[in-house]
């Protein structure tokens, strides 16, 4: 059996993931053993949805050391995630790191570290980068990319095609700011686009209006337009992805139904069940944790210039 510790539980993601492991057992082997940093109240809520009998003391990250086999960190800030991130990695205990995996490159940087030096497996994902609209915009631009491909010598046939993802994201949220749902613009991005894996963004040229905020970049050549829209004003926005040509624009509202966070758990379970892969995957995957990290400080470092 696999034990794991549920470490954060202010965020409606705790439900999903109780429900998920523990009501449906999506996945056989796998139980929630531990609730930890959460009020009373709200440990005893989660532990009862999930028909669960917790220990007293477990109620702190050092509590459940030892008495786990991999961890889900799922602060509702991110700035919480890195202190019980690393305090369970230097213990040899895997963790998933729920979005966004920290508020700043540099404590970022930081857990990822300790997870290199001390060879425990750390990961993070947007649900958004398993969503069935990403992968639909990732197909129509590779069909819109080879079109534009010139044969040598030769130039394109027609403008580049151009990837582009909103979402809502407010630089002042008293959790993260523009990380706390920006990092989901970022990375469904990156799922669109593809590429190296680690790649890192191109300088943003950062406009601001009514609506929000919006970066121009580039990954892997390919030119990405970020709208980060302000929730003040869009009360209601969820995320879309759009492939923009000079035949139109193929627009896709991505649809979270109730299930979106198992693929993130499928994946992390992957990770910890490769825990042994080479380095070079590894060291990809924390480049770009850190690269798309690093474009969102870029962002609101241009909101000041």
């Amino acid at each position: 059996m696999l034990r794991l510790a549920l470490v954060g539980l202010d965020s409606s993601h705790a439900d999903h993931y109780v429900r998920l492991v523990e009501v449906e057992r999506r996945w056989p082997g796998v139980r929630v053993v531990a609730l930890v940093d959460g009020e009373p109240a709200r440990r005893g809520e989660l532990a009862a949805a999930g028909g669960l009998s917790l220990g007293a003391g477990e109620v702190t990250v050092p509590d459940v050391v030892g008495r786990v086999d991999a961890a889900i960190v799922a602060h509702r800030a991110g700035r919480l995630h890195g202190a019980a991130a690393r305090t369970l990695l230097r213990a040899g205990v895997p963790v998933l790191v729920d979005k966004p995996f920290a508020a700043s490159v540099a404590d970022a940087r930081t857990t990822l570290d300790v997870a290199r030096a001390h060879g425990t497996a750390v990961t993070t994902a947007s649900a958004l980068r398993f969503a069935p609209e990403v992968a639909a915009a990732r197909a129509v631009l590779a069909a819109r990319t080879t079109e534009t491909v010139p044969t040598a010598g030769a130039a394109p046939t027609s403008p580049e095609p151009v990837v582009e993802v909103s979402g809502p994201a407010d630089p002042a949220d008293e959790r993260d700011g523009l990380f706390f749902l920006g990092i989901h613009v970022v990375e469904a991005a990156r799922a669109v686009v593809g590429g190296p894996p680690g790649a890192g963004w191109a300088p943003p040229v950062v406009t601001t209006s009514a609506d929000g905020i919006v970066a121009t970049t580039r990954l892997g050549g390919v030119p990405v337009r970020l709208r980060f829209l302000d929730p003040g004003a869009h009360p209601t926005a969820g995320f879309t992805v759009a492939v923009r040509t000079p035949r139109g624009v193929e627009r896709s509202e991505v649809v979270l139904d109730a299930d979106y966070l198992a693929p993130v758990v499928e994946h992390a379970l992957a990770v910890l069940a490769g825990a042994d892969e080479e380095t070079a995957r590894i060291d990809a995957e924390h480049a770009t944790v850190l690269a798309d990290l690093a474009l969102l400080e870029q962002v609101t470092a241009g909101l000041t210039t």
